[in-house]
């Protein structure tokens, strides 16, 4: 039997109809967020978490004394920054530390955008608490770093001097699936968080392996997805990091840095898990809990019809190729044909030649100019000149192109996005959904997965 189906389109929707027959799976989309809580209600629940740590003291016995910094998420994440900043910083002077710094784990997002909101709420935070506290954003490109010698797959590590400076480290994060890491967690407020562009690039150049990607972590309580090189070395430079102490003579001392980490899965109006405490005991608890929130498993389709959600993510290509990661990947079949539905409509700020395709001059230039012109190379010749030319950003070209050559994967856009402009990406313009659809029903040769918001879902592929 026929059935409309709706799918996000930018800040809309678009409708379209399918046989449910020709359905692989039921749609796809993220499930009812947790009930919406009141601020209060957040914050009680935040200040519960830290009432009762596991496998470690309250986290204000800890901070007495103690060269404190407490590192939290920049704005990039829409998330309960503020609500963080503002329990540990209570929390934290509660035990009279030595000195308190907030250090916004900016990784190389620029700190005068994506710490703005941050700075203002640690300085307000601090101000209704009386104390005094050092607020830094990490500046990737700066000055700021000390060299900690290579992590066990390479790395060059330079970390941020002001993390380095605290004998009680506290990261304030909230988990979600990852396109490269896996999951979101706290190793990443170190490295991309609080490292130099060096560190960055080379970690980074590890989301070129095939397993590196959404579902795969060391924390993850399944063995059989736990091989990630990405997560992998970020974990092994956090851990190194709390093994460094950087002294009043700027001399670095090893030393067991004492640590404390409040984790959570949030939104901005609610909390679905929450945990404080000991790292090593929370990490291995959160990929199952995001799982239970955000994961689904499919049966991959010759056809998949998928959107990313609203905006921003829907706004260009480069954010759109994230569900790419997420969600097609998963949800289709090798040698298969894929809709996605996005407006690609940019930003009225943006030149005509960058609008729709990247939120930047740069990243067009290192995604889309690069997809364009590797468009026709083979694939080994594609691996071999981005593994000896990487730079941020060319891992996104890497994960199109590696769709298009080795899944063997068609991709259409509905979108405002001129045909000739994709064809030259290796993208088609599909006019209609409906005419689409339509289409390949007449071909009776493959069902369809409906996948809506897949940058916020993980599609496990299954047999």
């Amino acid at each position: 039997m026929k059935r409309k189906y709706k799918i996000s389109y930018g800040n809309d929707w678009k409708e379209f109809e399918l046989d449910d027959t020709l359905l692989m799976e039921d749609p796809i989309a993220p499930r009812a967020a947790a009930a919406k809580m009141t601020p209060d209600q957040l914050k009680a629940g935040i200040v519960k978490a830290l009432g009762s740590p596991a496998g470690r003291p309250p986290l204000r016995q800890m901070a007495r004394g103690k060269k404190t910094a407490i590192v939290v998420s920049d704005e990039f994440r829409a998330g309960l920054q503020k609500e963080i900043v503002e329990a540990l910083l209570e929390e934290v002077s509660a035990g009279k530390p030595q000195s308190i710094k907030v250090i916004c784990a900016t990784g190389t997002h620029d700190p005068s955008v994506y710490a703005k909101n941050v700075r203002a709420w640690a300085d307000a935070a601090a101000r209704n608490l009386g104390i005094a506290i050092e607020f830094v954003a990490n500046d990737c490109d700066g000055a700021d770093f000390v060299d900690l010698g290579a992590s066990p797959l390479g790395t060059r590590i330079l970390i941020n001097k002001h993390l380095l400076q605290a004998d009680l480290r506290v990261y304030g994060h909230e988990s979600k699936h990852h396109y490269m890491a896996g999951y979101s967690c706290i190793d990443k407020q170190v490295t991309p968080g609080v490292s130099a562009r060096k560190t960055v690039e080379d970690n980074h150049k590890r989301s070129l392996s095939p397993l590196s990607g959404p579902g795969r972590n060391p924390w993850h309580p399944d063995p059989s997805r736990r091989d990630n090189p990405f997560s992998t070395d970020a974990r092994d430079i956090r851990k190194l990091s709390e093994g460094f102490f950087l002294d009043e003579r700027g001399g670095l001392v090893r030393r067991k840095i004492e640590t404390f980490a409040l984790d959570m899965i949030s939104t901005k109006t609610s909390i679905f898990w929450i945990a404080a405490g000991d790292p090593a005991l929370s990490g291995p608890v959160m990929p199952s809990k995001v799982d239970e929130e955000a994961m689904f498993t499919a049966r991959p389709a010759r056809y998949v019809v998928i959107s990313p959600g609203g905006p921003p993510a829907s706004s260009a290509l480069y954010g759109v190729q994230n569900c790419f990661d997420m969600a097609l990947m998963g949800a289709a079949r090798k040698g298969g044909e894929a809709l996605v539905v996005a407006p690609c409509n940019g930003r009225p700020d943006l030149p005509p030649g960058v609008s729709g395709l990247a939120p930047d001059e740069k990243s067009k230039i290192l995604f889309w100019d690069n997809l364009v012109k590797m468009r026709d190379w083979s694939f080994e010749k594609i691996q071999d000149y981005i593994e000896n030319n990487f730079e941020l950003y060319l891992w996104k070209t890497f994960r199109v192109l590696r769709l298009f050559k080795v899944s063997d994967l068609k991709i259409y856009l509905h979108s405002e996005l001129p045909a000739a402009v994709l064809e030259q990406g290796g993208f088609h313009r599909a006019p209609g959904i409906q005419e689409w659809i339509d289409e390949r029903v007449r071909r009776g040769d493959g069902k369809f997965n409906i996948i809506d918001q897949g940058n916020k879902i993980f599609v496990l592929g299954k047999n």
